[in-house]
C-alpha cells in the first residue's frame, strides 16, 4: 500500500491526524508529510471590497521534542509568515501553473523553543475570499506528529507586534479550520524539500566592517541604552560609514541581563526574554551588536558558567534569524569621586566575565570586541588629546597621557558616579568603542600650515585649492576635508607670529589673540609633540558631527516611544481594553524615522570646508 497515492489511506490519515499524531512504517519517511490531507484550511471573506486576514497560532509546546518541523504554507493570494516573530514570507505570492499552486516548505526547527510558540498569517486578496492550508509535522525517528493548536483570527486590522508571540490576543475570536478547501480554486502541489527559514548570516571578521544595507541592532544594558542620552556612539560610528546605508536600532535596556531580567511587563521575566528576542527579530537586523556582562558579574550566585550558557541560548535564536552577531566585552568601571565609593572595586568580578565573553565567542567563531582591557588608559589618552586643545594650562602640557594619576576631576567629567558616562564620557568612550570595532584609532585630524615654506600638510584629512597671499589681509586659504566625522576637533596649527585669525566657513574660530594668548594654546599630543613649542592652532568639532548627532536624537527618541511607549500596558497589555484602539497610532513612527535617517544619511559623508588664515596686519 502506498499511502501517498491511496485517497481511501489519505482519509485515514487526516482522521488520525487531527487525534494528534500518526506513526509510519519503517521507511517511509516524508511521503506522508507531503498528502496535502495534512493541510488545515482556514478563510478570509469580506462582503465588499478585498479580503485580508491576520492568524495567530499557537503551538501545543509539548510537542517539541523533535528531530524537524516541517512548515507547509499554500494559498493563491499574497502570503506573510512568521514563526516566533522572525518572517519567513513578506506578501509573497507562491509558485502557479495549470491550476496547481506549488507550497512553500520550510524547517522550522531552530526557529521553534520549549514553551510558547506562535505562528502567524497575514493574507492580502484581490477578491471577497482568501484562503490558505498550513501544517506542521515535527519528525523524530519513525514518530511523526501533527502539531495541534488553538487558532485566532483578528476582529480588525491590528497594531504592530501582532505577529510576536507576546502580543495580547485575547478579544480575537477563536477561528476553526474550514471543509472543503480551496474546492475548485486550485490545486495543491506539496513540498518536496523543506528549505531553512532564513539565510544564514554572512560571517564577519575583524576588523569588522559595516556593509551597504546593513541593519544594527545594540542589544544590551546600560551602557548601550544610556548612549542614546547623548548619541556619540551612534553618531561615531555613522561617521565612518560615508556614503553606505546603515541604519541603527537601540534595544538596550538598563540593568538588564541574558535572562532578560529587565524587560518583564507585569508578567514572568521568561516572557520578557521572549519578548527581547522577537523585538529583534521584528527589525530584521543584519547585525547584532551584543553587551552584557557587567550586571551579571554583580549578581550574587551568578556564575560565569551559567552567564555562558543563557549567552549561549541567546546566540541561537539570534543566529536562526540569520544575525551576524558581534559581541562585546563588558567595560570598565571608574574611579569615583569620594564620598562615592569607587565602582572601580568590581573590575577584578568585571574582567572574568569579560574574559568569559571572550570565550563564548571564540568557541562559536564569532567576533569579540574587548572593550575592558586597558579601558579606562584609554579613555585617559583621548580625554588628554582633547582636552590639550583648549584647556590644560602650560604646566600640564608635557603631562604624558599615560602617567598613572589622573585628577579625580577628570574622572568626574568622564563619568559623575565612575559607572554611568557623562555626555563627554561617551564622547571619549565612543571612540573607544570605535577604535576596537573598526581599528580606527582616535588620531586627531591635523593640519599644519607652514608659511616660510608656504606648505599646507594634513593628518587624517585631505586638502585642496590652496591659494596664498590672495589679497592683502589673508595668508592662506584652502579646503579641508576630514576622512570621517566624530567628536575629535579638527587642528589647524601655524607659527604664533603667522597669522591673526583662523575662520572656517565663514566663522571666525580664533581671534585677535596675542602671541601670549596664541602661546597658552599651544598643542603638544600625547606622543611628544608634532609641533615645536611656540606654534599657535585653532580647533573646531566638525558642524557636521554636530548636525548628526542632533538628528540622531531626534530619530532615537521616536523611536524609543516606538518601540517602549510608556503606556504600554494600555496599548498592548492587559489593560488594551481601556485604550488599546490607540495602538494603531504606534506604527505613525516609522515615517518620521525614516525621513530623519535620510537626512542623517546625507550628512554622514564629510564635506569640503574652507579655511582662512588672516593676516597680522
Amino acid at each position: 500500500m502506498v499511502l501517498e497515492n491511496s485517497s481511501a489511506c489519505s482519509r485515514v490519515a487526516q482522521l488520525l491526524l487531527i487525534a494528534g499524531f500518526i506513526l509510519l512504517p519503517a521507511g517511509v519517511t516524508s511521503a506522508f508529510a507531503q498528502d496535502a490531507a495534512a493541510l488545515q484550511w482556514f478563510r478570509a471573506e469580506v462582503t465588499e471590497g478585498t479580503a485580508s486576514g491576520q492568524f495567530r497560532w499557537a503551538i501545543d509546546p509539548s510537542a517539541m521534542d523533535s528531530e524537524s518541523a516541517e512548515l507547509t504554507i499554500v494559498t493563491d493570494e499574497h502570503c506573510s509568515l512568521y514563526v516566533n516573530g522572525q518572517r519567513i514570507l513578506k506578501n509573497v505570492a507562491l509558485k502557479q501553473a495549470d491550476g496547481n499552486v506549488e507550497a512553500a516548505g520550510y524547517n522550522v526547527k531552530s526557529l521553534l523553543r520549549q514553551g510558547r510558540n506562535l505562528i502567524a498569517v497575514e493574507l492580502n486578496s484581490e477578491d471577497k475570499v482568501a484562503v490558505f492550508g498550513l501544517s506542521l509535522i515535527a519528525r523524530k525517528g519513525n514518530d511523526v506528529r501533527n502539531i495541534g493548536g488553538g487558532w485566532k483570527k483578528a476582529p480588525a486590522i491590528p497594531p504592530v507586534g501582532w505577529q510576536q508571540t507576546d502580543f495580547n490576543d485575547r478579544d480575537w475570536p477563536e477561528v476553526k479550520p474550514v471543509a472543503d478547501e480551496p474546492g475548485n480554486r486550485f490545486k495543491v502541489s506539496m513540498p518536496t524539500a523543506f528549505a531553512a527559514p532564513v539565510i544564514p548570516a554572512k560571517a564577519r571578521t575583524a576588523p569588522f566592517q559595516f556593509e551597504d544595507g546593513d541593519r544594527v541592532v545594540f542589544v544590551g544594558a546600560t551602557f548601550f541604552e544610556r548612549a542614546q542620552l547623548s548619541e556619540h556612539l551612534e553618531a561615531t560610528l555613522a561617521g565612518t560609514l560615508g556614503d553606505k546605508h546603515v541604519t541603527f536600532r537601540n534595544l538596550g535596556w538598563s540593568a538588564d541581563t541574558t535572562y532578560a531580567d529587565s524587560r518583564g511587563i507585569f508578567d514572568r521575566p521568561e516572557v520578557g526574554y521572549l519578548r527581547m528576542v522577537e523585538h529583534i527579530r521584528a527589525e530584521e537586523p543584519t547585525v547584532a551588536l551584543i553587551c552584557y556582562g557587567q550586571n551579571e558579574a554583580l549578581i550574587a550566585g551568578l556564575t560565569p558558567e551559567q552567564y555562558a550558557d543563557q549567552l549561549g541560548r541567546l546566540l541561537d535564536e539570534l543566529t536562526a534569524s540569520g544575525i551576524a552577531c558581534v559581541l562585546v566585552s563588558p567595560h570598565e568601571l571608574l574611579p569615583a569621586t569620594p564620598p562615592i565609593p569607587s565602582p572601580s572595586r568590581f573590575n577584578s568580578r568585571i574582567k572574568v566575565y569579560s574574559e568569559t565573553t571572550g570565550s563564548v565567542a571564540q568557541s562559536r567563531g564569532l567576533l569579540f570586541v574587548d572593550v575592558f582591557s586597558g579601558f579606562t588608559k584609554q579613555l585617559r589618552d583621548i580625554d588628554y588629546a582633547i582636552n590639550s586643545c583648549y584647556k590644560l594650562p602650560p604646566e600640564q602640557e608635557s603631562k604624558p597621557a599615560s602617567s598613572d594619576s589622573l585628577t579625580a576631576s577628570i574622572y568626574h567629567s568622564l563619568a559623575e558616579n565612575g559607572m554611568h558616562f557623562t555626555e563627554y564620557g561617551y564622547a571619549c568612550a565612543s571612540l573607544t568603542f570605535r577604535d576596537r570595532l573598526l581599528n580606527i584609532p582616535a588620531n586627531l585630524p591635523v593640519v599644519d600650515v607652514d608659511g616660510s615654506t608656504k606648505t599646507v600638510t594634513s593628518t587624517d584629512a585631505e586638502i585642496r585649492n590652496v591659494k596664498w597671499n590672495p589679497d592683502d589681509s589673508t595668508m592662506v586659504s584652502f579646503e579641508v576635508q576630514e576622512k570621517m566625522l566624530s567628536a575629535l576637533p579638527l587642528v589647524i596649527s601655524a607659527g604664533a607670529a603667522s597669522a591673526k585669525d583662523v575662520a572656517l566657513n565663514g566663522g571666525v574660530i580664533s581671534q585677535g589673540e596675542t602671541s601670549q594668548e596664541l602661546r597658552q594654546r599651544s598643542f603638544l599630543a600625547a606622543k611628544d609633540s608634532q609641533f615645536k613649542q611656540g606654534r599657535s592652532f585653532a580647533t573646531e568639532v566638525n558642524p557636521q558631527y554636530e548636525a548628526i548627532r542632533k538628528l540622531l536624537l531626534k530619530k532615537n527618541e521616536l523611536y524609543f516611544h516606538r518601540w517602549r511607549p510608556q503606556n504600554i500596558t494600555y496599548l498592548f497589555g492587559f489593560r488594551k481594553h481601556e485604550q488599546g484602539n490607540n495602538a494603531a497610532d504606534i506604527a505613525r513612527f516609522d515615517p518620521f524615522i525614516q525621513d530623519l535617517e535620510k537626512q542623517i544619511h546625507e550628512l554622514q559623508q564629510p564635506q569640503w570646508r574652507t579655511v582662512v588664515l588672516k593676516t597680522g596686519k
